[in-house]
């Protein structure tokens, strides 16, 4: 499954782009709306969750362990109250109501929302999103996976519209 419930997304920041500190960046970055629904690519269990308002330049993110052995991680969720730019929303306003710790998920559920949380204020809203094969310790570009559920995705769509 594609991780954005639209279509019109732009990727930058790719995998292995440097970072500060001598890190590299280990996912893709897709730009898009605030409040763009965040969708489960897979199906799992969610295995991370901020259940309180993080710390400033923390963000809200998810871990989802997916039945397939692989882990996918998705941050910079929102984290403002409806109609501002405050940095103040609770987590109900980064997460789908009811995502929380240990809790079962379908691929294409809505896991979360698309905001600018943790370091991601300055680039504006997107989604970041890794993909780890295995564990933790062995990321992978996530973007050939992305361009392929999006075009299966579209292709669907163009089919259900001409039938």
């Amino acid at each position: 499954m594609f991780p954005l419930a639209l279509d019109s997304v732009r990727f930058t920041s790719g995998f292995g782009d440097a970072r500060s500190g001598g890190r590299a960046h280990h996912g893709q970055d897709m730009f898009c709306a605030k409040w763009t629904p965040i969708l489960a690519v897979v199906d799992g269990t969610v295995d991370w969750v901020a259940a309180v308002r993080p710390k400033n330049g923390k963000s809200y993110a998810v871990l989802l362990r997916g039945d397939d052995g692989n882990q996918y991680f998705y941050d910079h969720l929102n984290n403002d109250n409806p109609g501002t730019k405050d940095n103040l929303g609770d987590p109900e306003f980064a997460y789908a109501f009811g995502i929380r710790n240990g809790v079962r998920v379908t691929a294409a559920q809505v896991l979360g929302y698309v905001g600018d949380s943790g370091d991601a204020e300055p680039s504006g809203p997107h989604l970041h999103f890794e993909m780890h094969v295995g564990d933790w310790a062995h990321p992978v570009d996530p973007a050939p996976a992305l361009r392929a559920a999006l075009s299966r995705r579209r292709a669907l769509s163009a089919r259900r519209s001409n039938p």
